[in-house]
């Protein structure tokens, strides 16, 4: 008896044994695929309005020819194919999960001694530069506000989270901005392991490190905005086979459109 791995472009690593019946396992695996994908945001027009939080630090995110182009307006193309989309349908789970988990725990049923209300998917906005997010979690612990950031991990992910016992570069971005837009001091990182549903919990402060890190992203992103009000496109940070920009849903638009005058850097975590 044979078995087949089916690849991204259908389920990826889903086994299944070959036999003579009349059920077709390789169709109902392509029905699974294309009902995943039927979920994605449409291709199409799209303008930004503001910088997103959870953007920041990451691949395209860091790129200033992406943003001027966004807030321009581009033909967006979703390049997740059915796995990436499964992964964030799970991670959305979580979320709503562990935010419900948490919330009861400001409950009469279940109330401890410490926790007093918990918001949660709160707004926040931001003028200059424009930001616009949501935070998963504000708690109030013992008459201090918190925020709390809920991320998946799969397994390799977690070991290296877990060993360093700091989030990744991108999350510490994420939060810092709402740290520093809320004015809140302490906050911290539920990582859940996507194998396991173990927890690793990572307290965050506003040192003064965090503040330097915070305050040179909100001068690239003005620098950025102030690029874009200006109508000076910026040049391609970056090669056509990068990373960065393998993923990014503008790619095509930004590789066929104008080499552009501004010089303005990928921005860089400096730790």
């Amino acid at each position: 008896m044979s078995f087949v791995i089916m690849g991204r472009d259908i389920v990826k690593n889903l086994k299944y044994k070959k036999y003579d019946g009349k059920f077709d396992v390789k169709e109902f695996a392509a029905m699974l695929d294309n009902a995943y994908l039927a979920t994605k945001r449409p291709d199409g027009e799209m303008t930004k309005k503001s910088f997103s939080p959870s953007s920041l630090g990451y691949g395209h995110g860091n790129c200033p020819r992406y943003w001027y182009m966004a807030f321009s307006g581009a033909h967006f193309i979703d390049n997740n194919d059915a796995q990436a989309v499964a992964n964030m349908a799970h991670g959305t789970q979580a979320h709503e999960r562990l935010q419900e988990l948490i919330k009861k725990q400001s409950t009469d049923l279940f109330k401890t001694t410490k926790i007093g209300s918990v918001q949660t998917e709160v707004e926040i906005t931001n003028e200059y530069p424009p930001i616009r997010g949501f935070i998963d979690l504000i708690i109030d612990w013992d008459g201090t506000n918190v925020i709390g950031e809920i991320k998946t991990a799969k397994q390799e992910v977690w070991d290296t989270r877990q060993a360093e016992m700091s989030p990744s570069n991108n999350h510490m971005l994420q939060l810092l901005t709402y740290m520093k837009l809320k004015e809140i001091n302490e906050a911290f990182f539920l990582y859940e392991n996507k194998n396991t549903q173990e927890i690793l919990l990572i307290p965050i402060q506003m040192t003064e490190k965090n503040k330097k890190i915070i305050d040179d992203l909100f001068l690239w992103m003005c620098e950025v905005w102030d690029n874009f009000k200006n109508g000076d496109l910026p040049m391609r940070p970056f090669l056509k086979t990068s990373s960065s920009c393998k993923t990014c849903p503008i790619k095509k638009e930004c590789w066929s459109g104008e080499t552009g005058t501004a010089q303005i850097e990928a921005y860089e975590v400096v730790k």
